[in-house]
């Protein structure tokens, strides 16, 4: 049975313009990752899309404008693979638009918070006002922002405290890795069956030197911390969320050692457009010629590229369950 590849684009209503739907494209290109704070999409249209006759495309697309992406195959409804707005039009022929998801709200703009203690999810409130709030409980204790942009508090509790934010569709998660997805069921890949390609990488980690530095956050700013692992290992720092028993700390790094001593693979692989991935699901591995080739990961990163070579997902692995 041969697939038609299908793309729906519609524009939200803007500048004084109703909204209007595309479904011929010449290429989409979307990044999404737990890891990163924005995805990312890029579109570039054709020439003969029927608002250009009308309508200089400065006065259709305009950055800020809202967008949804659709993608996949058939005549039925398609799957969303992207909401967000247009940060950048580009100049000249073809069309290129440039596109962020919901944190492209969180770039602009200003914030002034000041408070002698605080909880994570009283922070994002008070910088991300209006939009749901996925976290766990954490006290960061004193925190002082007067006038930046809320992404740069963000970035502040990354770099300060390992805390990881990301939206969900309009759900703004933060110190959650992989979330509610991780705990649906794997999607099976057979990579004679399912892949284009894999640039998978060995790795035999049993032998390898890894420490393990793991932190907890607990109330009022306070902290404990615990080592595990090699001396002069590799070292790798993880943060936890209110473990306040140092022992407990210890076990829950151990756990995490053991994933860097499993062998398996690191890297990507890309698959056609079905079975559909996001990250923050799993997939389970397995190859008919290859019977080392097992396992079940993680995703950590997908790109969607969408162009008259085919619908390709390339999905970066992350941890595999042991």
């Amino acid at each position: 049975m041969t697939l038609t590849m299908a793309a729906h684009i519609t524009f939200g209503s803007a500048h004084g313009r109703p909204s209007f739907d595309i479904k011929q494209v010449s290429s989409v290109r979307i990044e999404s990752s737990w890891q990163e704070f924005t995805d990312r999409a890029e579109i570039i249209l054709p020439r003969n899309v029927q608002h250009f006759r009308k309508y200089k495309v400065g006065e259709v697309f305009q950055v800020g404008d809202p967008i949804t992406i659709r993608l996949g195959y058939g005549s039925g409804e398609l799957p969303i693979e992207f909401e967000g707005y247009i940060s950048d039009v580009g100049e000249g022929v073809p069309v290129t638009l440039k596109c962020e998801n919901e944190m492209y709200k969180l770039k602009r703009g200003s914030v002034s918070c000041s408070k002698k203690e605080t909880t994570l999810k009283e922070l994002l409130q008070a910088i991300a006002p209006g939009y749901e709030i996925d976290c766990p409980e954490v006290f960061l204790g004193a925190v002082r922002y007067a006038n930046v942009a809320p992404i740069k508090i963000l970035e502040d509790l990354k770099n300060e405290a390992g805390i990881s934010t990301y939206f969900d569709g309009k759900v703004l998660r933060s110190g959650i890795i992989y979330g509610a997805k991780s705990d649906a069921e794997a999607v099976k890949i057979k990579l004679e069956q399912n892949a284009v390609s894999e640039n998978l990488n060995k790795k035999s980690s049993a032998s390898d030197k890894v420490l393990i530095r793991a932190i907890s956050l607990l109330k009022h700013g306070k902290k404990i911390e615990v080592e595990v692992g090699d001396d002069g290992g590799t070292s790798v720092q993880r943060y936890y969320i209110g473990v306040e028993l140092e022992a407990e700390l210890r076990r829950q790094a151990e756990e995490a050692l053991k994933r860097y001593k499993v062998d398996g693979f690191d890297g990507t692989i890309t698959l056609f457009g079905i079975p559909r991935v996001e990250h923050s699901m799993k997939v389970e591995l397995s190859s008919i010629l290859y019977e080392n080739i097992r396992g079940v990961y993680s995703i950590d990163k997908v790109i969607k590229e969408f162009s008259p070579s085919g619908y390709r997902q390339e999905v970066t692995l992350g941890s595999q369950a042991i």
